[in-house]
């Protein structure tokens, strides 16, 4: 999975309340999953007396849970009933729209939200570049996962055995070129994706553009969509380092307005 900015820990200041001190243990736990009480303690800046005091009031209002065998503290069903309340009031293309428009605003050119469907990518919305001669494309319109910007992010962003059951089933579609002989060239390019953090589509679709695409990631911390910023080849082959990071800033955002937080990095 490509890394997305990690969700960082609530800061307190001197004059935090007891709720402020009880939300910033909720968020830190929706970043690290599971912890102990003196984690909580010593990451947040509180006493010991006050982090268990704290918790054994969030467990009893069913917000934390402890674990039976380790005793360590994870978030609870009532923090459950209220993600998936938030989930359920969240739609993808009212999140991303106002960020596609300020992702315009800054590249001056064509950005898209797709989603996946078989082995293509499906534009569900588009915000037109305000240049004279800008990418153009009807939504409906499907993209092929294995060259485009679109197609290329989504497929970094899968997990191990997803991609691979992605790439068997491009292999066996009459309607993909890919075969044996283009996986090992296609593979490289989904790890220069990962690794570089956005994909890139150099003119391999249409001759006469080029594109930067990022995934977006649901609350479960699947990819469900993907953002590409498209324009006349020209104008973007001399741009694309520029334009990849605020695409991949950009869903980044989206990805965190959908519920996702990307798990800490690992020493």
């Amino acid at each position: 999975m490509m890394n997305a900015p990690t969700a960082a820990t609530t800061i307190l200041g001197p004059g935090a309340g007891a709720l402020d001190r009880g939300l910033a243990m909720l968020d830190h736990l929706s970043v690290v999953r599971t912890c102990s009480t003196q984690d909580l303690a010593t990451t947040l800046g509180l006493s010991r007396s006050t982090a268990y005091r704290l918790v054994d009031r969030l467990v009893g209002q069913g917000w934390l849970a402890q674990e039976r065998d380790s005793g360590l503290l994870r978030l609870g069903p009532s923090a459950a009933r209220l993600a998936s309340a938030a989930v359920s009031s969240t739609t993808l293309t009212t999140e991303a729209v106002p960020v596609l428009t300020r992702l315009v605003r800054e590249t001056q050119e064509t950005a898209s939200l797709a989603v996946p469907n078989g082995i293509t990518m499906v534009f569900v919305h588009r915000e037109r570049g305000p240049r004279a001669v800008a990418v153009t494309g009807e939504l409906g319109a499907a993209r092929p996962l294995h060259c485009t910007s679109l197609g290329r992010s989504y497929l970094a962003a899968l997990p191990g055995p997803q991609l691979e059951e992605k790439l068997a089933e491009l292999q066996m579609s009459a309607d993909s070129p890919v075969d044996s002989g283009a996986l090992p060239m296609l593979r490289e390019v989904i790890e220069n994706t990962r690794q570089r953090g956005w994909a890139e589509d150099h003119r391999e679709f249409d001759e006469s553009s080029c594109c930067c695409g990022a995934p977006v990631y649901d609350h479960t911390g699947m990819p469900v969509a993907a953002v590409s910023v498209a324009g006349v080849a020209e104008r973007m082959e001399r741009v694309l380092a520029d334009v990849g990071p605020l695409v991949a800033q950009a869903a980044a955002e989206i990805s965190a307005r959908l519920g996702y937080v990307a798990s800490p990095p690992t020493n």
